[in-house]
């Protein structure tokens, strides 16, 4: 996992537990520490807050009307046409970052939950 693929908020292993990435975890992995950060991958678990769409097998946010995200192939799908991507979305933190980038909001997920789970 490099700096450049994350940013404050998103949610991250670090030695086999979920944790948000805060500023002093953020600055470590920037400054060059040796820190044990793992991308988290999608589930159905981290997905509790998105529709599941069985005819067109295809988890949808409200916030994201057109958008949806294909679980077959870690592809994001714009009105049934996938989208062309350089990495497929299958990490918790890269789905957070696309739904920030296209609603300008937090991606609402069930962290509590897992972080009581993960305890």
């Amino acid at each position: 996992m490099f700096a450049n693929e994350v940013r404050l908020g998103n949610i991250v292993y670090e030695a086999g537990k979920p944790v948000v990435l805060d500023a002093p975890r953020l600055i470590a992995m920037l400054s060059g520490e040796e820190v044990s950060f793992e991308p988290i991958p999608l589930t159905e678990e981290w997905l509790a807050g998105a529709t599941y769409n069985a005819l067109e097998h295809e988890f949808s946010f409200p916030q994201l009307s057109q958008w949806a995200l294909d679980p077959d192939y870690n592809e994001i799908v714009f009105n049934g046409g996938y989208i062309a991507t350089s990495a497929p979305v299958e990490y918790v933190h890269q789905l957070q970052n696309f739904f920030f980038i296209m609603t300008g909001e937090e991606l609402p997920l069930p962290l509590e939950l897992i972080l009581k789970s993960a305890s």
